[in-house]
């Protein structure tokens, strides 16, 4: 009986596989003017993202009225041994259309005060700064300098002297003033020239302890909002197209 042969020999290589197709070959590269083209759309959509963003930020503050229909700010702890708290430089600048122009961007202006005391009466005036020296001249009173919101602070400027020779409320100067116990509000169309708001105590006493807050009806934030969403899209549009389009031209290999 005869065994069956071992077959031996060098292993057979694999059939040659067929060569890959050739590439697509590159596009030319970008030229200079394709690179500033480029670059010019980046910028235009940094900017298109800002300007979305601050959109977003109008949008949210114009979303934050409360049921008057007031966009505000604060309230600041008013807190004064003092016998007045002064805020100067309150109103704009302007005269004749222009000062329209500001009311109906503007809107109303709204200021509260809300005395610390229940009990005790407080005092809200508003009034041209050069009536409100000649009321203080003399009277021992602090003078708001700067205002924080986070952590809500207020600095004063102390001006020493010391009590009024009659209570605010007997004034006749006041542009609008509130006078009572609980939250004091005055309402006020913005109006050019140099104004002051004044917190006091009714009584004139010292001692002036109150939260303040300022609030507008401000319906420029919807032409605001509008504005600035329009002009967001557009710049990004274009600062897209700015970029892609070099790019999908040099792909396509045309010079």
């Amino acid at each position: 009986m005869s065994e069956p042969s071992l077959q031996t020999g060098a292993a057979q290589p694999p059939p040659d596989r067929p060569p890959a197709p050739p590439g697509r070959p590159p596009g030319p590269p970008l030229g200079a003017g394709r690179i500033v083209t480029v670059v010019l759309g980046s910028l235009l959509t940094l900017v298109a993202l800002g300007l979305l963003a601050v959109g977003g930020a109008v949008a949210y503050a114009g979303h934050s009225r409360d049921a008057a229909g007031f966009v505000t700010s604060g309230p600041a702890p008013v807190d004064s041994d003092a016998y007045a708290v002064v805020v100067r430089s309150v109103g704009v600048d302007l005269r004749g259309p222009d000062q329209a122009y500001a009311r109906d961007l503007l809107g109303t202006i709204r200021i509260r005060a809300t005395g610390d005391d229940p009990g005790r009466a407080v005092f809200l005036g508003l009034a041209r700064t050069a009536d409100v020296d000649g009321y203080l001249r003399g009277v021992g009173h602090d003078e708001v300098r700067d205002i924080d919101v986070d952590p809500a602070r207020v600095d004063y400027t102390d001006r020493a002297g010391g009590a009024p020779t009659s209570p605010p409320s007997e004034q006749t100067f006041w542009e609008r003033s509130a006078a009572g116990t609980g939250t004091r509000t005055i309402d006020w169309q913005v109006s050019g020239g140099d104004w002051a708001v004044v917190v006091m105590n009714a009584d004139g006493s010292a001692g002036v302890h109150a939260d303040v807050d300022l609030g507008g009806t401000l319906p420029v934030l919807r032409g605001a909002t509008i504005g600035l969403f329009v002009a967001g899209g557009l710049l990004l549009v274009g600062g897209v197209l700015l970029i892609v389009l070099p790019l999908v031209i040099r792909r396509q290999g045309r010079p």
